[in-house]
């Protein structure tokens, strides 16, 4: 009874936001390209804060050496490194001369980076993405196709390396798919300033940084806040065509340091619907381990491998589409896996947030967000 009344539920409220949200995304998305105005490369500044970058930096560049079609300008802005990452980027540019600016003694930060950078550019469209992204060559030839909107949330994929990186992949990509469901009904979440295009006109409007400006890291999901208060066209797509990629965290300690930046942010930026989103996953999860729990102490082990299993099938299932859509099947498999650890994961994270720091290009949080 108590696994009917579970699955009817987790069923149902999964299938409607990642199975059907991802549907009527698909859909919306196919309208995004029809429109008679179009994003223009040569009206499009992309920029790039970067601060010890130096051991991550040539994929990015040699994906813009690559590119069949360059925007406007690239401006990169140097936040305060020391590992002579900005000698890296005149070097490997063959003659081709980018703009690179150098925060002031009293300039620090991404956030103060990508607005410097905006303020000594040119283009009508701001793009940003972060310095240890690359991308396909047609890319640019991709972004010309979008028509006018006040803000396009672009896909960032992480790639694994090593078998185990997967875990961070699907945490990640479990993420955007509800992401991405949650803008097929509504609107979308979360964005991601590794690759975020938005119209110069709307930021002058509705930037408000002063509102933010105690949290060091975060540009992305507190413009997306900025954008969404300002009632802006914010629109997502997922076509891998416009995704960066990057790398996963190097380490575990690198992956939870991460995290609790994005958990510290989100509760800070205090969206409702993304709060919703959390309150309902932490139900579910809760009754998942609850369920899980029960069959064990009473030796049930055959109802217990059968609710675990289902529970996977159901999730393999969903998230199929989007994880395909990104070309990320590689790490679709890693997540019998992951729903084994997730529980362990959540409790560590949630415990963790109370009196761990988690750092930021070694700087250190504000912990009174």
């Amino acid at each position: 009874m108590m696994e009917c009344l579970f699955f009817l539920m987790y069923g149902g409220i999964m299938t409607g936001i990642i199975g059907f949200g991802y549907f009527l995304q698909r859909r919306k998305e196919k309208h995004y390209v029809t429109g008679h105005q179009k994003v223009l490369n040569e009206q499009v500044s992309v920029i790039i804060p970067f601060r010890n970058e130096a051991s991550r930096l040539i994929p990015l560049l040699e994906s813009i050496q690559q590119a069949k079609i360059n925007p406007a300008e690239y401006v990169f802005v140097d936040d305060h490194s020391d590992d002579g990452s900005a000698e890296i980027i005149e070097k490997k540019w063959q003659g081709k001369h980018p703009t690179v600016i150098a925060l002031t003694d009293h300039e620090e930060g991404k956030k103060v980076a990508i607005r410097r950078g905006i303020s000594e550019s040119s283009g009508q469209w701001i793009l940003s993405m972060d310095a240890d992204v690359s991308f396909a060559n047609a890319y640019f030839s991709t972004l010309s196709t979008l028509e006018h909107a006040d803000m396009y949330i672009l896909p960032a994929v992480m790639v694994a390396q090593r078998w185990y990186e997967h875990l961070y992949e699907v945490d990640l990509i479990l993420v955007n798919a509800a992401n991405c469901g949650l803008a097929g009904w509504k609107r979308p979440i979360m964005a991601s300033g590794a690759n975020l295009l938005y119209s110069r006109k709307a930021f002058e409007r509705l930037d408000h940084i002063a509102r933010h400006q105690h949290m060091p890291s975060g540009d992305d999901i507190y413009l997306l806040r900025d954008f969404r208060e300002g009632k802006a066209d914010v629109r997502l797509i997922t076509d891998s065509a416009l995704a960066v990629r990057t790398e996963t965290p190097q380490s575990f300690l690198e992956f939870i340091h991460q995290r609790l930046r994005w958990l510290a942010k989100t509760g800070d930026v205090k969206d409702h619907l993304s709060t919703s989103l959390a309150i309902v996953q932490a139900l579910l999860t809760f009754a998942f381990v609850a369920l899980l729990v029960s069959k064990g102490m009473a030796r049930e082990w055959g109802s217990f491998c059968s609710v675990f299993a289902a529970k996977t099938a159901i999730d393999m299932l969903l998230f199929y589409p989007y994880f395909q859509r990104i070309k990320r099947l590689s790490s679709w498999f890693f997540i019998p896996v992951y729903e084994l650890l997730f529980p362990v994961y959540t409790v560590l994270i949630l415990s963790m947030m109370y009196w761990f720091k988690p750092k930021w290009k070694g700087r250190k949080l504000n912990r009174n967000f």
